[in-house]
């Protein structure tokens, strides 16, 4: 192995990271709105979660891809602490596809279909197609789809560069002596591992293993315990991204940690007790890219098996490991999410909802107020506007460095939609809040209204109530049935405003001493209006659309 081979070998392993790495970013872009929805289904079925993070995993060949992601959610509080667990185990199985499909690398045969299988065959083709999908068609999922074959085929040529940089190894003395040296159970644990942190991918690293193999000199005695040390190696970038974030996605990443290290502690000293013993015939024999994927896969299923019932147990000993001070305040939108747009609207359209039921609920205080008067449901309606008010400015920021991104046209009308449906909200309790400073001031005045009054203004607040809940449904729903309602609803309470606002001049004329508190009904009425052409405004456009 001369310089020439040291450079193709760097050349194929920097070839072999970035496929993986665009591959799976183009995997994401195509399938994000896809992640989101089955993400954002999962319950508190451990079995669904596993197989859930185990095909996510699969899709976007990055175990750690996966964490980060779940930490994200976990942070911004779309998925709990003892939910994101078997996402964790599952994403953890799942990375081991990787290795299956770099195994293509060891097919041999003469047939015209083993041939073709072989990745010196395929990948000619599959980035042929990929640069024409990417280059030439004008649809994103095409253009996608074009990225995810180049990235594919960048992979597979990278193990191919990899795999022939290393041919002439077995040939050197060197090799063979540090090979011998490996041949030390917990020296090749610590290489495993030291080797996955390095490249902060446990695929990448049984890559580069299986490319190890194809050189003809990796004995199963050295492959099985690097395997165990590269699986406790990979959780060092979920650890580096857990940084900054929530307790509970810290916790998460402990728990990653846990559940790599307890594998690594109770695998280890059974595999040193049956190699001692020569319980394993095999553990002489040379190492394939398949058997390699077998054992990595074989690895991890047995840790699946017992850790998804143990659970619990995770999640207790990360609450006592990681322990969050009573004045912590949580994270309203994870920026991890920007790289990938779907997750991050998804994100922010969760948030839009909380911010729309505080504006129901805060109505609900508001109006109670006509009938008795409470200073702590006042400050409850007053502190529900500071948090749409703060919510607002997060999610327009938010928002705005998202539109930089690359949004497919999907996205772009989703970022544009909750950007008018949180400025409306913001409105809407902006006139909840100065609705109850006018009803305050009708208190503080000491007069009554008539009794007419205040059947009028139980009837409007029972129609803007109404009104703000089957808007919270058209939210979730964009069903333009329940938008044409929402117009219908609209048009009906403006109308009795104004009718109820000439007959409370008739009753004026009756009696001038009301006409103090005459202004505080019509100040009253007229937010009842416009809480009513925010909640239409957006209602019209979707039933138009």
């Amino acid at each position: 192995m001369d310089f020439f081979d040291v450079l193709s070998l760097l050349g194929g392993i920097a070839l072999f990271l970035f496929g993986m790495t665009y591959m799976g970013d183009a995997l994401k872009k195509l399938t994000g709105s896809q992640m989101r929805v089955i993400l954002s289904k999962v319950t508190s079925n451990p079995l669904k979660g596993f197989l859930v993070g185990c095909a996510v995993t699969m899709i976007i060949q990055s175990s750690t891809a996966t964490n980060v992601m779940i930490l994200s959610f976990v942070n911004a509080q779309m998925l709990s602490l003892i939910q994101s667990i078997p996402l964790i185990i599952g994403a953890n199985l799942g990375t081991t596809v990787t290795a299956w499909i770099i195994s293509l690398s060891s097919i041999d045969g003469v047939s015209f279909v083993l041939k073709l299988l072989k990745p010196a065959s395929f990948t000619p083709i599959l980035i042929f197609v990929g640069v024409l999908l990417y280059r030439f068609s004008k649809k994103h999922k095409r253009q996608d789809i074009g990225a995810i074959l180049i990235g594919f085929a960048l992979l597979m040529y990278g193990m191919t560069t990899m795999s022939s940089s290393m041919s002439e190894l077995g040939e050197m003395p060197q090799f063979t002596a540090i090979i011998t040296a490996l041949s030390n159970p917990l020296l090749s644990f610590i290489v495993g591992a030291v080797l996955a942190a390095v490249m902060q991918s446990s695929s990448a690293s049984v890559g580069i293993v299986q490319a190890l193999a194809l050189a003809g000199d990796i004995t199963y005695e050295v492959a099985i315990p690097m395997i165990i040390g590269i699986n406790l190696g990979q959780v060092v970038p979920v650890m580096i991204a857990s940084s900054g974030t929530s307790y509970d996605a810290r916790r998460a990443a402990h728990i990653n940690l846990a559940l790599n290290l307890t594998g690594a502690i109770v695998t280890m000293p059974v595999y040193m007790i049956l190699r001692g013993t020569g319980s394993l015939p095999f553990i002489a024999s040379l190492a394939t890219p398949v058997t390699l994927a077998i054992t990595h896969t074989g690895y991890k299923l047995i840790c699946s098996v017992w850790q998804l019932p143990a659970r619990n147990l995770f999640e207790k000993a990360s609450r006592i490991f990681v322990r969050e001070p009573k004045d912590f305040k949580k994270a309203l939108l994870d920026k991890r999410f920007l790289a990938t747009p779907s997750l991050a609207l998804s994100q922010c359209r969760m948030r839009t909802g909380e911010c729309i039921k505080a504006s129901v609920d805060s109505f609900k205080d508001g109006v109670s107020l006509l009938k008795d008067w409470n200073e702590d449901t006042a400050e409850s309606v007053h502190e529900a506007e500071e948090m749409v008010d703060v919510y607002r400015d997060e999610i327009d920021s938010y928002l705005s460095t998202l539109s930089s991104s690359s949004l497919t046209d999907r996205e772009s009308k989703e970022l544009s939609y909750l950007i008018r449906v949180i400025s409306d909200v913001e409105n809407i309790t902006d006139h909840i809040y100065h609705m109850v400073i006018s009803i305050k001031k009708m208190w503080d005045s000491g007069s009554e209204l008539s009794e007419a009054g205040m059947a009028q203004l139980q009837d409007l607040s029972a129609q803007t109530l109404g009104l703000l809940e089957i808007s919270e449904e058209l939210f979730y729903t964009g069903d333009k049935e329940v938008a044409r309602k929402v117009v219908e609803l609209e048009k009906k309470l403006v109308s009795d405003c104004s009718r109820y606002r000439e007959s409370h001049l008739e009753r004026l004329k009756k009696d001038a001493s009301k006409v103090s508190i005459g202004t505080y009904f019509t100040d009253i009425l007229l937010n009842f209006e416009r809480i009513a052409d925010h909640l239409s405004r957006d209602a019209r456009m979707t039933a138009a659309e």
